[in-house]
């Protein structure tokens, strides 16, 4: 009965988990990542109204900067990203660009399913993956050195 009730517990556990990972989260802006971070050290450092508010400014300034530091990355990384792209393309015969180009859809169709797979894991896919030779060896463990 006792192990009964553990692996009972386990599962729902799991279950509850599973629920609280799929849930929408809220839009992190940077006014609501200020104020949570001076709530918490106006909590945690009994600030004054004064104070909290000061912390405020200053969480939000800083939020703000990452913010933009975040977008001017990723733009670059845009950029980066089809520079490369166009000289592997340049490279390319024209039977190997389309190809090419129909490998990379697929690479974008399935983390389009990934990204988007509402508590379906890997869009439909098992966890695990037998890997053969093809495949090169696994990472980590044993090496198969007998």
């Amino acid at each position: 009965m006792k192990k009964v009730l553990i692996i009972y517990a386990l599962s729902l556990g799991f279950i509850v988990q599973s629920y609280a990972q799929q849930g929408n989260r809220p839009e992190r802006t940077p006014e609501k990542m200020a104020e949570r971070m001076a709530s918490q050290l106006a909590e945690k450092l009994e600030l004054q109204d004064a104070q909290k508010q000061q912390v405020y400014e200053i969480q939000l300034q800083h939020a703000t900067a990452r913010k933009q530091r975040m977008e001017e990355m990723r733009k670059e990384m845009q950029a980066n990203r089809e520079a490369h792209q166009g000289q592997i393309s340049a490279v390319l015969t024209p039977q190997q660009r389309e190809k090419w180009e129909e490998m990379m859809q697929q690479r974008k169709d399935r983390a389009d399913a990934w990204r988007d797979r509402g508590g379906d894991r890997r869009g439909g896919q098992p966890m695990h993956r037998k890997r053969g030779v093809e495949n090169g060896p696994r990472r980590g463990g044993p090496r198969g050195n007998s």
